[in-house]
C-alpha cells in the first residue's frame, strides 16, 4: 500500500496531510491562527496533486488513480470540514451555537464529498454547490479581521458564515468552477501570502 506513494500526486496529498495534522495539533493546543497558517498548505497543496495527476495521467500505474481519489477525498474531510469544525468549537468554548454549526458542516461536508465522488465535475468543469476547499481561505480571512471584533461579535459572525457555507455545499443550483491551470499558482500565492499574515498577528 506504501507503494502508492512513490506517485507524484499521492505523494504530494501525503504532504497535504502533515501539514493537516499540524494545522489541527496547534489549533488545539491554543495557536488557532498559526493551524491555519499550516491548513493553508494543506489547501494550496490540495490543488497541486490534482493538477499533477492530470499531467502525469498517462504515466500512472493500474489503480494509483482510484487510490489517489480516495487519498485525497480524506484530505478534503479534514482541512475542509473536520478542521473548520473544530475551530468554531474552540472558539465558541462549548456554546450550543458551535455545536450546531459544527454539526451542520460535518454532515454537508461529508454529503458534499460523498456527492462529488460519485458525480464529479460538470461536463464544462464546475462543481454543483460550493467545494468544502473554500471553508480554510474563510478561516483565515476571518481571523485576519478578528483584532477588528470583539469576542461576541467574531464567534456569532463565524457561526453564521459557516452556517451559511454549509447550505452552499449542498446546493444545486450554484455551480463553481473549479481551480486550474494558472489558477493553481495563484491560490498557491494567495494561500502562502495569507499564512504569512496569519503568522504576524499570533496571538500571544
Amino acid at each position: 500500500m506504501i507503494g502508492y506513494l512513490r506517485d507524484y500526486a499521492n505523494a504530494i496529498t501525503a504532504l497535504a496531510y502533515l501539514f493537516a495534522v499540524t494545522g489541527l495539533f496547534l489549533a488545539i493546543n491554543a495557536k488557532i491562527e498559526l493551524g491555519v497558517a499550516a491548513m493553508l498548505w494543506t489547501w494550496f497543496l490540495d490543488h497541486w496533486d490534482g493538477l499533477v495527476a492530470r499531467k502525469t495521467s498517462h504515466r500512472r500505474r493500474p489503480g494509483v488513480p482510484e487510490f489517489g481519489r480516495s487519498f485525497d477525498g480524506f484530505a478534503d474531510f479534514i482541512h475542509g470540514v473536520l478542521f473548520p469544525a473544530t475551530i468554531i468549537m474552540l472558539v465558541g468554548q462549548g456554546s450550543i451555537l458551535s455545536l450546531f454549526v459544527s454539526v451542520l458542516l460535518v454532515l454537508s461536508g461529508a454529503i458534499r464529498l460523498s456527492y462529488f465522488e460519485n458525480v464529479g465535475l460538470t461536463a464544462d468543469a464546475r462543481f454543483i454547490g460550493i467545494p468544502v476547499s473554500y471553508d480554510t481561505p474563510s478561516l483565515a480571512v476571518m481571523l485576519l479581521l478578528r483584532p477588528l471584533m470583539s469576542e461576541g461579535t467574531f464567534e456569532t459572525t463565524l457561526a453564521v458564515l459557516f452556517t451559511a457555507l454549509a447550505l452552499l455545499h449542498v446546493s444545486t443550483f450554484v455551480k463553481v468552477p473549479a481551480i486550474r491551470g494558472a489558477g493553481v499558482p495563484i491560490a498557491t500565492v494567495a494561500a502562502i501570502a495569507g499564512s504569512l499574515a496569519l503568522i504576524t498577528i499570533t496571538r500571544k
